[in-house]
């Protein structure tokens, strides 16, 4: 069971994405400064400076990236299009530490480790699951009174609000990545504290690589760029998503390589400086307020919480109809059932619309080249 998505482009389509990063052998590889790192040496803990090397070798990334944006059009979805960055050869994700099995956050924390079956599983896990997903759609409800969301639906720009939800930290059925090196290697080499975010000194960090090219056709069925939205926080952390089985692991994946590295505080710091202590990553902005409020709030509309019930319980593997009220009875344990509650409310609307510097930054026309490709299904 999948159980991140808002929309997939259709299987098989993308275009030319340059340069491959493999190996003369054929073997996963990082490209660094003058050498590549081959398959053999991924498997060891490398010291962190390795991760210094390979920010040199990806310099200028944004720049080729924000000037590769294609549009695309969505023949399954009216006249909404969305655009490509066929600059971007490789995804990247970053962690302080490897956690296995790797899952959607919508499956973290749980008594059982396998969701394949949903029905199996204890009362109080699918009533987890079935809040995270309630919490995902009231964030999505949210965005839609966004004024960059409107924003979109006038340029015909179709928006992924579940993957949008993920990257402000709501749980789904998507795992984050980034397009950018040094964005995943903040995330690897630094820890988020009460005091901020702080450089990890002792351990061994991991970063994941998805050689898009090596994907080929399904580079794009499985990867999705959550642009060329303007929201402050994906824009700044060049964000993707991908959506994950929930009893799947992302390790072993096709395309997939990890680089594990034993911490270093002065390596850390130098993304943590990059990044001016993580802020240039977390800007200001009312939409992470809304997410923070949807999961600490203790509150949740009970349309709501029915509708994703219902949604479970019409997959072969969700709930049984025996199970549905007192997985209902659970959810509503945690969590106090509201008719409604409008969080991005008029007044922060307003105070972004009357920001003239705000407006003319992210309402401003998305650029892209015009249509280059059209996504068509590829026969298997």
């Amino acid at each position: 069971m999948g159980f991140g998505k808002s929309h997939k482009p259709a299987k098989g389509s993308r275009g030319q994405l340059g340069r491959g990063l493999e190996s003369e052998d054929g073997s996963p590889s990082w490209t660094l400064v003058g050498h590549t790192l081959k398959a053999k040496y991924l498997m060891q803990v490398q010291p962190a400076s390795i991760l210094l090397e390979i920010s040199r070798a990806h310099a200028g990334h944004r720049e080729r990236r924000d000037a590769s944006w294609c549009w695309y059009a969505d023949e399954d979805n009216g006249d909404a299009r969305g655009a490509l960055p066929f600059a971007v050869d490789d995804l990247f994700r970053g962690q302080t530490a490897r956690h296995v099995p790797m899952i959607p956050s919508i499956a973290r924390g749980l008594q059982t480790s396998d969701l394949g079956e949903m029905w199996r599983a204890p009362i109080a896990d699918q009533a987890q699951v079935i809040l995270r997903l309630a919490q995902s759609w009231w964030f999505s409800k949210e965005l839609d009174r966004h004024p960059v969301a409107q924003h979109a639906k006038d340029q015909h720009l179709d928006l992924n609000p579940i993957g949008l939800a993920q990257h402000y930290g709501i749980p789904t059925g998507y795992l984050d990545l980034s397009d950018d090196f040094d964005v995943s290697a903040f995330f690897a080499t630094c820890r988020e504290t009460d005091q901020g975010w702080q450089p990890a000194g002792e351990g061994t960090g991991i970063i994941y690589r998805v050689c898009l090219q090596e994907l080929k056709a399904d580079a794009f069925t499985h990867y999705l760029p959550l642009g060329p939205q303007s929201l402050p926080r994906p824009t700044e952390q060049g964000a993707w998503v991908t959506e994950l089985p929930m009893c799947h692991s992302f390790e072993g994946w096709p395309g997939v390589s990890r680089l594990q590295f034993q911490h270093d505080r002065r390596v850390a710091k130098h993304f943590l400086e990059m990044f001016a202590g993580g802020s240039k990553l977390f800007p200001a902005d009312p939409l992470a307020d809304v997410a923070s409020e949807i999961l600490n709030c203790r509150e949740l509309p009970v349309d709501l919480a029915d509708a994703a019930i219902q949604s479970f319980a019409s997959d072969p593997q969700g709930p049984r109809s025996d199970q549905l009220q007192p997985i209902r009875a659970e959810v509503f344990r945690h969590v106090s059932p509201i008719n409604g509650r409008r969080l991005l409310t008029e007044e922060r609307v307003s105070a972004l619309l009357t920001d003239e510097a705000w407006c003319a930054h992210r309402l401003a026309e998305v650029k892209a080249r015009g249509v280059a490709i059209r996504r068509i299904p590829v026969a298997d």
